[in-house]
């Protein structure tokens, strides 16, 4: 009887550290997740593609723009020049008109095309980071399950001030390098090193 009572005590001390556990609050940093999640890196990269793609056809469109404005300066000039006949002259004022034309056309084309594609490229990255936010929430649910915590709290929430709603987090309660190794395991290398990227 005498062997067995420690063995006991080490029993219900486990037992009550497994209860204690599976009441614990922890906290995670959802911000610094979003960032350092290997997927978030792939999706940003993937913007900046579209952004530079988006960036290049406008310069091409501006190049064309650029063409049709020589054209209407020289029109221009040689509507005015008087060593060309009267008939010439008026020809080449309807070709300007028919230039001017075409450059406020193209002009307006090119406003809306750029301002269309700004708004799909903000579409989609609302998207991206929605489901990105998902699937890490989703990583949280199942984490905190399978360790029986009794609730995971977001330590980068901010109040409507501004200021950080939760002001102290011990480190021993924070989850976040661990959740973070969780979301990256086989996709270290990809997964973001140095200083968190933005969100847009």
């Amino acid at each position: 009887m005498k062997k067995l009572f420690p063995i006991l005590i080490v029993a219900v001390c486990f037992l009550t550290a497994g209860a204690h556990a599976a009441n614990e609050i922890v906290f995670v940093d959802l911000q610094e997740l979003f960032k350092g999640f290997y997927k978030t890196q792939l999706a940003q990269d993937q913007i900046r593609q579209q952004q530079t793609d988006i960036k290049l056809e406008r310069e091409t469109l501006d190049a064309e723009i650029e063409e049709i404005k020589e054209e209407v300066e020289v029109l221009r000039a040689d509507a005015r020049d008087e060593t060309l006949s009267e008939e010439v002259r008026e020809g080449k004022r309807n070709q300007l008109e028919e230039k001017l034309v075409e450059l406020l056309k193209r002009d307006q084309e090119g406003i809306d095309y750029a301002k269309l594609r700004q708004q799909q490229l903000e579409q989609q990255n609302t998207r991206m980071s929605r489901k990105l936010f998902d699937e890490i929430h989703g990583v949280i649910n199942d984490y905190a399950n399978e360790k029986g915590y009794a609730a995971v709290i977001d330590r980068s929430a901010q109040s409507r001030s501004g200021t950080q709603s939760i002001l102290y987090v011990a480190s021993t309660k924070d989850i976040t390098g661990e959740l973070l190794a969780v979301l990256n395991e086989g996709h270290e290398d990809t997964a973001v090193k140095g200083p968190s990227l933005e969100i847009e």
